[in-house]
């Protein structure tokens, strides 16, 4: 609480006297053509504490079967990737370590479902790199290649995207049941099609109002196949019926929102450096409220607290639903969304702790920024990351 103040002061000071100091300067100015411009303070913002936010949800470390997972994933993406990506956005890649965000995120996985979550992630990673480069009608064509891989045996349009996608349906998916692989393909369907209308928002310039955002964002970040995964992997295949119940989607869409929301925070100055910030939380807070940077990822920081609570609350009813209930098939349907919120609360933790150990957002200061929260942006459209590069 005290670093916290301390920081808030800090930051209102500095705000304060690069004010004084604009005005004086622009005075000066005013009556000396030939004074020179000063060099304007860099712009910061401060993170909200989400570690401190998130530390009632499970913590089991990392996955015991990282290391060999992670070698033979990579190993199976390079033979995908080099068609597609140059050395430098190769190594960008490793160095970001998708895989380990799977290690946080799905604890309790056996290797062999460890190296699914590790495969799937490296895909949808690649699929967002890549439509980040691309038109919207670019993008959906993307989207309709994944698709229709997945759901189609024979179809091969002979891409890196078909045949990276064909091979992890061929490996993985027939370990799921089949409400879980059905709602699997149709969250795909939609998250997939969703990432190319925010290809076709970022040509238009044009940035949602704070529903519209977060309803698209929902399916954008693709977590929900990420949900999906953490069932099959735990041999859960919830009925319909309790999946559609109101308590768990609660709980369902505050763990889906706190991971998206943690994602925006952190890739705010990674985004707006590419000039692709609005796409992202804090872009579509400070324009419908007119907040500025700080208050924005304070108005973030207060909202992941209530979907904490939400989320929490959720998850105690239908324990004490559970508690009640005599109806074995109700019970066992029960016992299954609790257990699949546990899993969903693994992922809005691991989310977080992996984002420190990645490069992805803050580069080889992630450490410094894990601890002071503080983060400086880079100059706005300085970053361009060509595939080829």
């Amino acid at each position: 609480m005290v670093w916290d103040f301390v920081l808030s002061l800090f930051h209102s000071l500095l705000a304060a006297f690069q004010t004084l100091t604009s005005w004086l300067t622009g005075s000066f100015l005013f009556n000396n053509k030939m004074a020179p411009a000063p060099n304007p303070a860099p712009v910061t913002f401060i993170l909200p504490d989400l570690e401190k936010t998130f530390n009632s949800l499970p913590d089991d470390g990392l996955n015991p079967h990282h290391d060999v997972a992670c070698a033979e994933s990579r190993e199976w993406f390079a033979k995908y990737n080099k068609k597609v990506l140059g050395a430098q956005m190769q190594e960008f890649f490793r160095r970001c370590k998708f895989e380990l965000i799977t290690s946080y995120t799905y604890p309790y996985v056996d290797k062999e479902g460890l190296r699914a979550t590790m495969d799937w992630h490296n895909i949808l990673w690649f699929f967002d790199e890549v439509t980040d480069t691309e038109t919207g009608k670019d993008a959906h064509k993307s989207a309709i290649i994944t698709i229709r891989t997945l759901r189609e045996p024979d179809f091969d349009d002979g891409s890196s995207l078909c045949r990276m996608v064909r091979d992890f349906r061929l490996s993985h998916l027939s370990r799921a049941g089949p409400e879980c692989t059905r709602r699997f393909l149709e969250h795909c369907d939609v998250a997939f099609h969703a990432g190319a209308v925010e290809a076709e928002l970022r040509e238009k310039g044009e940035v949602l109002s704070i529903e519209g955002y977060l309803k698209l964002r929902r399916e954008t970040s693709g977590a929900r196949t990420c949900f999906d995964m953490a069932e099959y992997l735990m041999d859960i295949d919830l009925p319909q019926d309790m999946y559609d119940d109101p308590v768990f989607q609660k709980g369902y869409i505050a763990a889906l929102d706190l991971i998206f929301l943690a994602n925006d925070l952190y890739s705010y100055n990674m985004e707006q450096a590419k000039g692709h910030n609005g796409a992202n939380v804090l872009t579509v807070v400070m324009k419908e409220t007119k907040l500025n940077l700080q208050s924005a990822a304070d108005y973030v920081g207060v909202l992941c607290e209530k979907l904490i609570k939400q989320f929490q609350e959720a998850k105690s009813t239908l324990e004490n639903r559970l508690a009640k209930e005599k109806n074995p098939a109700k019970a066992a349907a029960l016992k299954d969304a609790i257990r699949s919120l546990v899993g969903y609360g693994h992922w809005v933790r691991g989310n977080v702790e992996w984002s420190f150990e990645t490069e992805r957002y803050f580069g080889k200061k992630n450490k410094e920024i894990k601890k002071s929260r503080v983060v400086t942006l880079t100059p706005t459209n300085s970053v361009n990351r060509a595939l080829k590069a």
